[in-house]
Formats: C-alpha cells, sequence, structure tokens
C-alpha cells in the first residue's frame, strides 16, 4: 500500500467523522442529562420517604394506644413501691397496687398517666405525679412485597405510617411505579374521604380491601391523612413500572421501566444513551399498541428535541422505541475497519 493510497480514505474520514463530533458531544450531554434525572427522580423520593418516615415515628408514638399485651413501665415519683413494668393482659387491664385492676387499653400513655394521678390522688397519695410509656409494644407482622430495596416480612411494633414502613424496607427500587397498594382484611365501613383523588380504596380479593395510593401525592399532602397507619395483617405492595423498549443503535437495548412523565429521550438514556457512532437520531420511531389494538408509529427526531426545537415525547407502557443506524456512518465505521485491520497486518508505506 502507497501511503497516497492509505492517506487518501483516512483524510475522508477523519473529515466526516470531523464533522459529526460536535454533534456527538451535544448527544452525549444530554444524555448524562436525562439519565442523572430520571435517577434523581427516585433519588429524590426515596430522600422524603426516610426523613418523613423518622419524623412521624416520635409524634405517632405520642398518639398511640395502649392494647393487650404491651408492657408498660409506670413510675410513681417519690413512691418505688409502686412502680412496676406491667403486660396488659388480653381485656386490656393491668394491676397495680392500691388501685387493683385498672382498664387501660385504647388510651394513650398520657391518658393512662393522668387516670393514675386521680386515682392515688383521690385516696392514697398527695399531688402524686406519675409517668407511664411503653417499654414493649404488642408485636405483629406485616409484609412489604414489590420494588423496594429489601422487601420481607417486618415486625409492626407500636404506631407505624405508610412512610415509615417503606423506610424500613430501605426506600423504593429504582424500577418502581408511582403505586403503592395496602391490601388489608376487610373491615367494617369506615370514612374513607382523606383519600379521594390520591388513594381510591378498591377490592382486588375476597374478604380484604386494597386501598391504592400515588406515592406523589403523599408527598405533596401536608395534611398527612394519605400517609394511612399500617394495621397488622396489612401487605404493602410497591408494584414494578411497565416497561416500555429501546433497540437499535443505542448502547444497552432492552426494557426501561415507565414511570410518570417519562420521555423518548429519557428512555434512550436509561438504555445507556445513543451509540452516536452508528445512530441516526432524526429517523427514531415509536411503536405503540392502540386502544383497539392498532398498530400506531410515532416519529422521533431526537436532535430536534436536544435543541427543544420538537416536544418530547411521553411513552406508555409497551412502547418499542426504534434508534436505526445511520447508513453512512455504519459505512465510515466499516471503513474504519477494514483501514485498521490493513494497518494491523503490517501493511507497508512506499512513498
Amino acid at each position: 500500500m502507497t501511503l497516497r493510497s492509505w492517506l487518501l480514505p483516512n483524510m475522508i474520514l477523519l473529515g466526516l467523522l470531523a464533522g459529526c463530533s460536535s454533534y456527538s458531544m451535544t448527544m452525549t450531554r444530554h444524555q448524562a442529562f436525562s439519565q442523572v434525572e430520571v435517577q434523581s427522580k427516585t433519588q429524590a423520593l426515596n430522600e422524603q420517604i426516610l426523613s418523613l418516615g423518622a419524623r412521624l415515628t416520635a409524634r405517632a408514638s405520642q398518639d398511640y394506644q395502649v392494647g393487650p399485651e404491651d408492657l408498660l413501665e409506670v413510675m410513681v415519683y417519690g413512691e418505688q413501691d409502686l412502680g412496676r413494668a406491667v403486660r396488659v393482659n388480653g381485656q386490656g387491664q393491668i394491676n397495680m397496687p392500691l388501685v387493683g385492676t385498672v382498664k387501660v387499653a385504647g388510651m394513650t400513655p398520657r391518658e393512662v398517666e393522668a387516670k393514675f394521678v386521680d386515682m392515688y390522688g383521690e385516696r392514697f397519695l398527695k399531688d402524686p405525679q406519675v409517668s407511664v410509656f411503653v417499654k414493649e409494644y404488642r408485636h405483629s407482622r406485616v409484609a412489604l412485597t414489590g420494588a423496594m430495596k429489601t422487601p420481607g416480612f417486618y415486625e409492626l411494633i407500636g404506631p407505624r405510617s405508610l412512610m415509615e414502613m417503606l423506610a424500613m424496607a430501605g426506600g423504593l427500587d429504582d424500577r418502581a411505579g408511582d403505586k403503592v397498594h395496602i391490601i388489608r382484611p376487610k373491615a367494617p365501613p369506615r370514612d374513607t374521604k382523606g383519600l379521594q383523588l390520591a388513594a381510591a380504596s378498591q377490592s382486588f380479593e375476597v374478604n380484604t380491601e386494597t386501598i391504592v395510593i400515588d406515592m406523589r401525592q403523599v408527598l405533596k399532602d401536608r395534611t398527612g391523612k394519605l400517609n394511612v397507619t399500617i394495621q397488622q395483617g396489612d401487605v404493602i405492595n410497591v408494584p414494578f413500572a411497565g416497561n416500555a423498549f429501546v433497540f437499535g443503535a443505542v448502547n444497552k437495548a432492552g426494557n426501561v421501566p415507565v414511570k410518570k412523565d417519562l420521555t423518548v429521550t429519557q428512555a434512550v438514556a436509561m438504555a445507556g444513551g445513543l451509540n452516536t457512532m452508528l445512530a441516526d437520531p432524526g429517523g427514531t420511531t415509536i411503536l405503540r399498541m392502540g386502544e383497539e389494538g392498532q398498530a400506531i408509529s410515532l416519529s422521533a427526531n431526537l436532535g430536534r428535541i436536544i435543541k427543544k426545537q420538537e416536544p418530547d415525547i411521553p411513552l406508555k407502557e409497551n412502547d418499542v422505541v426504534f434508534v436505526p443506524e445511520s447508513v453512512v456512518r455504519r459505512f465510515l465505521m466499516d471503513v474504519r475497519t477494514l483501514v485498521g485491520g490493513g494497518m494491523s497486518v503490517g501493511y507497508s508505506m512506499v512513498p
């Protein structure tokens, strides 16, 4: 091979590739930004779950209602003989010196304190000071399943809200959808007014009711009504998000979870981004199944979308995104491979 015959195709190749370099850099920056944006949504949601769960633990314990099997620590200031740890029996009662059997089930620790102040002060002590706290809460198990960091069975010790239980499971998995299902045994009719819009009470199984909650609405709700209290026997399920599929000239073809507001550029970023040496982003196609089963084809020019010359397209479950290869770029890649192969086998350059 002569120097001239080697230089000519390589100079053409370098010139053509140089023309694509600035565009490829723009695509790469946008893909990186989209990937970070998608990941940050789940991360931000988990941070709020963990922080809100921690704040609610202390507040909820103040409103906790004593029940059977709880172990109470009762202390009477200056009267050591009266203080003791006592477990609530099946009838919701405890037995204390001087006052005998006292029903405490359904009362908060502060209400139990007030009751003992009245009972001891009425007949036995002058200005008694009584403190009551729950030393051991009655135990029950709650199942957490689906798209969370560590699903499994967790002990429901004391009052726990939905956010607290999700925090105990480490937060949501990156593949989690936007909804949470709380499945519990059917109870008598109750007020579900506070769960309208963001949560709906439904029946998916015989003898159970399922409360469906939109997690994004929970985080916006300042009243706390949507952060429902978890009960014994509840099953908390976080369904995995439905999938879209990304194929063609991307770095990691496959499925991506479809969450709220997921767009075609974000889906491509989640698929590892474009193969900028081969992709023809202007020819991207979205294949979708219509409500009546008909095939729908949508065109997307990723380059124009990135430049904000076209709107980004929201995806639906089961959409198929196909990014074609550029014929010109494939040809240039093949030429470079052939030229590189020729050089690797030791072709001489004769002046």
